[in-house]
This record gives structure tokens, C-alpha cells and sequence, in this order.
């Protein structure tokens, strides 16, 4: 996703009041609940993080479980705060919508940038980690190594370009199924390998609040709370739910539940696996081995042909969410002006965001080709754009958090203290903590060169304040975009 400021349409090309009016901008669908929560969920690519991820969280500590408990209750707090705000403005926008609500104008159109940015950095992260899936899986079946890493990334790119074009309920079928095997097979793993014991048998110890007390809890919460990634995006399908005032909040706290309760169980098992005396330090010295050496011990060589193939289909279920996240941010754009307004058109049939997509996707495809062409390793890109992803989330959502307190400051009338101040400032804490532990340790994020990791650690930010800069121009100007932003008006 390219990372410089949209191009801005000057308030004098945009069409007048009575015409903008009189044309419908609504998404169209008819998803319940559990239909949202696969789709948010598929975001996540559960099996993703398992395979790759959670090993990584072991290298800082034993009590990965009971972390992974402790950031269940703070991300149930934010979505206190985040869910009131869904009820009490019933716009989509999500991030958009509420930052701006809390902060401003200003910091609403900027908190629009930086998801922008966030969510196109995390499926550029998706496709190369589905480009080198693919190639590991053509592997794992045929002895050759010539199949190059983007043609499998293309493919996938072109999939999920396709399918975001229809109707977001096409979308969760497929996410749902997908999701469901992916699920299972990580089930079945957990399952076999807490059944067995491992090599040291059962133990509390990853369960006891006692290990958390260690030098590296900053960066072991740190990694726990960046693989929740996901359940926010709830907010941006309103206008696609059946009773969005309950669908959208019970979606949200189920998907916070499941991931917490889902990761800290398979965390344990994959401890078990190694044995919990040997566990981090395997884990600290190779992380990337650590899963499929579990699945060659306990399950043979089948279940890594087994997992490569589940793996591809993950990363590809996590892109069409992530496609589709992106299309719906760029529609609400376009709806509010600040993006053409061709782009916030809706398929009359589909009541899709079609225009838009077709849009994202083209811009998707032309910055991999230019990464393609640059000629930076696959796992690079991967480590790069995965550690901007995951430092723009924690900006979004500390944002969000602080914007939840202020709006409800301003609207006291009826307000429980609970959910307007007290868990979305316990949540700001929280996420504030991770945030600057991202800000000071961006090294363990993105395995780069200083310069290298400062400017990206520095584009999120830049994103923001473009974001920024532009209303305040737009305001100056006394541009009627200026009064629509945050989906204020169609």
C-alpha cells in the first residue's frame, strides 16, 4: 500500500450538496454474527501465529499462557470503551469515525492515514508470507527451489483482488471455511500434545502469574498483545450486519475471547512439546524451527505437508480480510470527499464497495511489483512490513483509548464511569506500555539497518500528521469536505 498522502479532490470539483444527497453511498449486507467474527478472526490467521509467532513469545518467557490471559482482559477492556462508542455513533469509519468523535477532525482524518497505512503495510506482510508459503508448500511435494516467492505471492493477490469485488457475505463463506480447518487442524495439535504430556509431562508453570516478574515482561506482553490484531475492524462492516447495535459488540468480545483462550492454550501445548525446562531457550536460539519440529515429533512428516498447505490458505483468508478492511477505510474516504467520489460508489447489486477495491487492489499489485523489482529478500519484506503493521495498530488503538475518554467527557448524559472512563483509561495504560516498549525496542521488530528501522518505525507518524495538516488546510479553506469528515454526512 503506498504510503503518501491521497491525493486530496479540491472542495470545487466536489459534486454540490443536493446531488451528493441524493446518491446512496450505503454498504449493503446481511452478515450475523458469528459470520463477523469468522471474517475479523480470518484477520488474525490464527494458524499463522501459532506456526510462526508464539515461538517467539516463548523466547522472552515461560508464563507465554497467563500473559496471553492478562491481554484478554486488557483488550475486553478497550472493546468496553470501543463497543459504547460503536452504539453511541452509529456511523462505520471505525478508527476514522470514533478518533475523530474524541480528538477532532484533524486527528480523525489522520487516524484514517495511519490505518491506511497500518492495514496496507499488513497485507503486504500477508502476500509475501503467502508468496513464501506457497513456495514451501510446491516444496514439500516437488524437489525444486526454481518457483520464485511473489508467484505465489501474485496469485494470492489476484484471488483476494477478485473476491473482494462482491459481496462481503461471499467474503465470510470463504473465510469460514477456511477458518474453521485452520482451527481444527491447531485443535487436533493442541490436543494430541497436552494429551502426551511432552518429554517433561504436565506443568503450572507457564500458568503462574510468579513467571511474569522477569526482566523481558515488557517485550513478552509486547509480542502478546501484537497478535491480537483484528478484532477491531468489527466497526468497519456496520453497514453490512443484521442489528449492528448487537452484532458489533458481541462479535468483538467474541473474537477478543477466543484469541486469548485459543493462543494461551496452543502456547502451553507447544511448550509441552519441548519440554517446559528446555522451552525458551529452544525457542531463543531457533524460533522458526520450534512448531515444526513439534509436528515432525508428535504427528511425522505428513502433518508439516499437511500444515504447508493450511498455511497458504490462511495467509490467503487473512489478505481478502485485510482487502477488504482497506476497501471499506478507502470508501468512507470517498464517501466524506477527501478521496474521489467515484471511489465511494456501491454495486447495485453486490453492495459492494467495488470501485474502491478494484482501486486498492491495483495500487496493492503495483507496490509488489516495485518491491518485486527492488530486490529485497522475501523475509525482509516480511519482517519489515509485519513490524510497521504492528507499531500502527498499537498507535490506533492508543489513540482510540484516549479518544473514548475525551468524547465521554464531553457527553457525560447517562455514561456509566465504568465504560466511558475507567476501563478505556486502564486500556490506555496497557496499550501505552506496549507502545513505548514498541517505540524502544523497534530492533526486535524490524531486523534492519538504525536508519532503516527509524524511518519506518517514523511512517506511521508521518502518515498521521499528513493526515493532520490536510483537514487543517481543508478547514482554513472552509471546504465543506472539512465538516463530512469522520462519515459525518453521505
Amino acid at each position: 500500500m503506498k504510503t503518501n498522502s491521497p491525493e486530496i479532490h479540491c472542495p470545487s470539483e466536489q459534486p454540490s450538496t443536493e446531488t451528493a444527497a441524493s446518491t446512496s453511498f450505503t454498504l449493503k449486507g446481511n452478515m450475523g454474527t458469528f459470520g463477523l467474527l469468522f471474517t475479523v478472526l480470518a484477520f488474525t490467521a490464527p494458524l499463522g501465529v501459532v506456526f510462526g509467532f508464539i515461538s517467539v513469545n516463548i523466547s522472552f518467557g515461560i508464563a507465554v499462557p497467563i500473559a496471553f490471559v492478562g491481554v484478554l482482559l486488557l483488550m475486553a477492556l478497550f472493546a468496553v470503551g470501543f463497543t459504547n462508542m460503536s452504539r453511541k455513533i452509529p456511523r462505520p469509519g471505525a478508527f476514522y469515525t470514533y478518533i475523530g468523535e474524541g480528538l477532532g477532525r484533524p486527528l480523525g482524518l489522520g487516524g484514517s492515514f495511519l490505518a491506511l497505512v497500518t492495514y496496507g503495510f499488513n497485507i503486504i506482510a500477508a502476500i509475501v508470507f503467502a508468496g513464501i508459503a506457497v513456495k514451501n508448500l510446491v516444496v514439500s511435494f516437488v524437489d525444486t527451489s526454481a518457483l520464485p516467492w511473489w508467484a505465489g505471492a501474485l496469485v494470492v493477490l489476484g484471488t483476494v483482488w477478485a473476491l473482494s469485488y462482491f459481496n462481503v457475505e461471499l467474503s465470510a463463506k470463504v473465510l469460514s471455511t477456511v477458518l474453521v480447518v485452520e482451527v481444527l487442524a491447531v485443535l487436533i495439535f493442541d490436543a494430541v500434545v497436552i494429551g502426551n504430556g511432552g518429554p517433561e509431562g504436565q506443568s503450572f508453570a507457564p500458568w503462574n502469574p510468579a513467571n511474569l516478574i522477569t526482566p523481558s515482561l515488557g517485550i513478552l506482553l509486547l509480542f502478546s498483545v501484537g497478535v491480537f490484531n483484528g478484532f477491531e475492524a468489527t466497526a468497519i462492516y456496520r453497514d453490512e450486519v443484521r442489528d449492528p447495535g448487537r452484532t458489533i459488540p458481541r462479535a468483538t468480545y467474541l473474537t477478543i475471547i477466543f484469541l486469548g483462550v485459543f493462543y494461551a492454550i496452543s502456547s502451553y501445548a507447544l511448550i509441552l512439546s519441548a519440554g517446559v525446562s528446555h522451552a525458551v531457550a529452544d525457542a531463543a536460539a531457533n524460533p522458526v524451527e520450534m512448531m515444526p519440529h513439534a509436528l515432525l515429533t508428535y504427528f511425522g512428516a505428513f502433518a508439516n505437508q499437511v500444515i504447508a498447505i493450511l498455511l497458504v490458505t490462511s495467509t490467503l483468508a487473512s489478505a481478502l480480510s485485510l482487502q477488504n478492511i482497506l476497501s471499506r477505510y478507502t470508501h468512507s474516504l470517498a464517501v466524506d470527499g477527501v478521496l474521489p467520489r467515484r471511489l465511494a460508489d456501491v454495486h447495485r447489486r453486490h453492495g459492494s464497495p467495488h470501485v474502491a477495491a478494484v482501486t486498492v487492489g491495483a495500487v496493492l499489485l503495483a507496490a509488489l511489483i516495485g518491491l518485486i523489482a527492488s530486490g529485497i529478500s522475501a523475509n525482509d519484506l516480511y519482517g519489515g512490513a509485519s513490524g510497521v503493521a504492528f507499531y500502527g495498530m498499537l498507535l490506533l488503538l492508543f489513540l482510540t483509548c484516549v479518544a473514548v475518554i475525551v468524547y465521554f467527557r464531553r457527553n457525560r448524559a447517562g455514561a456509566s464511569p465504568w465504560k466511558t472512563f475507567v476501563a478505556p483509561a486502564v486500556a490506555a495504560l496497557g496499550i501505552g506500555f506496549a507502545l513505548l516498549k514498541a517505540s524502544l525496542n523497534m530492533e526486535l521488530l524490524i531486523v534492519a539497518p538504525g536508519a532503516v528501522v527509524t524511518v519506518l518505525l517514523l511512517v506511521g507518524y508521518a502518515a498521521l500528521a499528513a493526515g493532520v495538516v490536510i483537514a487543517l488546510v481543508l478547514k482554513r479553506k472552509g471546504s465543506p469536505v472539512y465538516e463530512r469528515i469522520g462519515r459525518r454526512a453521505a
